[in-house]
């Protein structure tokens, strides 16, 4: 090169540009890199990038990038994640922890699934978009199990035991046992009186136990009782199924706590007595009758042909088309009035057995005296029975209503049994098989006639003999004691209330000096209460009339007393309850449901008794409670 040429000039050295703060006014999405003066990060793309080349045009840029731009649109339709979280200082914490426990309530309530309520959920919160309380409330599928197994149960237990513990209250234990596949379930439950609440029946445990034998049963409540610190001395009852197991002589359920409480009472269902006496006096009757409903309702319910068959036969013999009712021998209350739809449709049912010649059911033409020998008068036998059965039935009937009401007390069980066996009674005197049986009998030739009315007389004098050995009428009963406690007419005398406490071995428990002051005011106050309500006061219950005595009135020897006899069942209806609403809960499309799942949903059913909205209003005011729903205790995996 020669020297001549002038030398090249050295390029300018470009200056790296710094992140700066002021970028970010405009930029909401930008943030520094720490560690690194020559790079932003991109919040929405979670990614950093260069801005030493070109400081604020590298920014441009990169917001002008499809990917920066779609990240953008998506973050701005999501809702903050501020928005699920409540702050514990938050006004409208509780508000929102007591909808979410009343919406699990409601679930329970009304036998939801889980998946269910959570999709009901997401739909809220998708169609009531613009409630920040719905947005705010989380109710999947693991949390609402969490809220039942460890915020309601234990809720459902807890006030009952506060109840039955302060101060220390009579009360009565139940149980029962039912199958569920090849598992063998226990409830236990427990019934208390109170002035306020009157009789109150509630569940305490649900146990799977495959051990039968009395000594099982015994070591299964003494171990529910010691888990929720209740003492043998405080029970007044122990009832359940007139079994062996249970009320044996020597080596039963009854016997052995009887040796842990010695005071300690026979709570055995009377209702079990009733449905009993039936199936023994429906022996003596030469004609099956519920063979007869069993055979009718089977022959129909397999075959839709068949149905609107019987449906022509009643249209031509303008008899009006009523189903075949089914009978389950196991449900007391079935079987009549199975056989008054019979009665209803038995004109047509007789002409379409009839017409269907020698394919009519060999067992059917037997049981409906149909074949080809029989005469018109065996035919009108088989519907006399049918008719006398289905008027004795309704007295039985009306007895199991009566004793498996919840208004029923054990005070008026003699009374309710001694009149059942009086109308039993007076019916075989009079030869009273009701009115219709009496006209179809004239009917008949006398031989036929007389015959029936041996067998009904037989089925009536079965029917006393059962009632009879079961149940004891004498004055010697302590139920029969009670009767003045019934608070009908008269006056409560001293004499009667000491008979009682007597009986009941409570003498050492009351200061009877005061009881006798008391057995005089509390009588001053029935007189007025009587003449008050007149009517309305023969309606009441025995213990609505006791609770109006103690509202008016401070009797505590009295009250001692009362607690103690209505703390005693009148039949085991209670614990057939809690197996039905297992049957509805745990139902074949929720058969992998938890023993403890299905306990927690039945005491949370049968232990609170508000409706959702009510529920809603105390969980409101149920500091406890709603720290409980909040609290990550609830989840088993938290526990451990």
């Amino acid at each position: 090169m020669s020297s001549d040429t002038p030398p090249r000039p050295q390029k300018r050295k470009h200056r790296q540009q710094k992140y700066r703060r002021e970028w970010e006014e405009a930029n909401q999405w930008l943030d520094r890199v720490p560690e690194d003066d020559y790079k932003a990060n991109c919040k929405a793309c979670r990614r950093t990038f260069s801005v030493s080349h070109g400081g604020l045009s590298d920014v441009k840029q990169h917001a002008a990038g499809d990917l920066h731009s779609r990240n953008i649109r998506t973050q701005r339709s999501q809702a903050p994640v501020s928005q699920f979280f409540i702050a514990e200082t938050s006004p409208e914490i509780d508000s929102i922890t007591a909808a979410e426990v009343t919406q699990v309530y409601h679930t329970v309530k009304h036998n939801l699934s889980y998946n269910s309520a959570d999709c009901g959920h997401k739909l809220n919160q998708k169609t009531l978009s613009d409630s920040k309380m719905v947005k705010k409330m989380t109710l999947g599928r693991t949390k609402q199990e969490a809220l039942v197994k460890d915020v309601l149960a234990p809720k459902a237990v807890g006030d009952v035991l506060k109840i039955l513990t302060s101060p220390p209250l009579p009360f009565s234990i139940q149980t029962d046992a039912s199958n569920k596949g090849n598992r063998k379930m226990f409830p236990l439950a427990v019934q208390y009186f109170t002035p306020e609440s009157g009789v109150t029946n509630k569940m305490l445990d649900f146990i799977e136990n495959p051990d039968e034998s009395a000594a099982g049963i015994v070591a299964l409540l003494e171990q529910s009782l010691r888990k929720f610190g209740l003492s043998m001395d405080q029970v007044t009852a122990f009832s359940a199924d007139n079994t062996n197991v249970n009320y044996g002589i020597h080596n039963s359920v009854f016997t052995n706590l009887k040796r842990k409480q010695n005071d300690l009472l026979r709570g055995n269902c009377h209702a079990h007595i009733v449905h009993n006496t039936v199936k023994h006096a429906l022996d003596k009757l030469t004609v099956d009758v519920e063979n007869v409903v069993l055979k009718v309702y089977g022959h129909f319910s397999i075959s839709a042909k068949r149905r609107e068959s019987l449906k022509e036969f009643c249209e031509f013999c303008d008899v009006e088309f009523q189903e075949i009712l089914r009978h389950v021998t196991t449900r007391w209350l079935s079987l009549n009035p199975a056989i008054h739809r019979l009665m209803q449709t038995w004109t047509a049912l007789k002409s379409y057995f009839i017409s269907l010649g020698d394919e009519c059911p060999k067992q059917v033409q037997a049981l409906l005296k149909l074949n080809r020998d029989s005469t018109v008068e065996d035919e009108d036998i088989v519907e006399i029975y049918l008719l006398f059965c289905n008027n004795i039935l309704s007295l039985f009937e009306e007895v199991v209503k009566s004793l498996e009401s919840n208004r029923t007390t054990c005070v008026e069980l003699y009374s309710i049994m001694d009149e059942f066996r009086q109308k039993l009674i007076q019916r075989r005197d009079d030869q009273f098989y009701g009115y219709l049986t009496r006209q179809k009998l004239q009917r008949l030739l006398p031989h036929d006639a007389h015959m029936a009315r041996a067998e009904f007389t037989a089925f009536l004098n079965t029917a006393i003999s059962y009632v009879e050995k079961w149940f004891d009428f004498s004055e010697e009963n302590w139920l029969f004691s009670l009767q003045p406690l019934l608070l009908q007419h008269g006056n409560l005398t001293f004499n009667q209330i000491e008979k009682v406490a007597t009986k009941l071995n409570l003498i050492n428990k009351l200061k009877m000096n005061e009881l006798y002051d008391e057995c005089t005011t509390a009588n001053t106050i029935l007189r007025r209460l009587r003449e008050e309500y007149s009517d309305a006061w023969k309606s009441k219950g025995v213990a609505a009339r006791w609770m109006a005595v103690f509202k008016e009135v401070d009797v505590p020897n009295m009250l001692s007393i009362m607690r103690h006899i209505l703390s005693i069942p009148a039949s085991t209806g209670y614990v057939e309850r809690i197996f039905s609403r297992m049957t509805n809960k745990w139902s074949d499309c929720r058969s992998r449901c938890s023993v403890e799942l299905i306990r927690s949903e039945l005491l949370i059913t049968l232990n609170f008794e508000q409706t959702c909205p009510e529920f809603h209003t105390t969980a409101l005011k149920d500091k406890e409670l709603l720290s409980a729903a909040r609290s990550n205790k609830k989840y088993s995996w938290k526990k451990k």
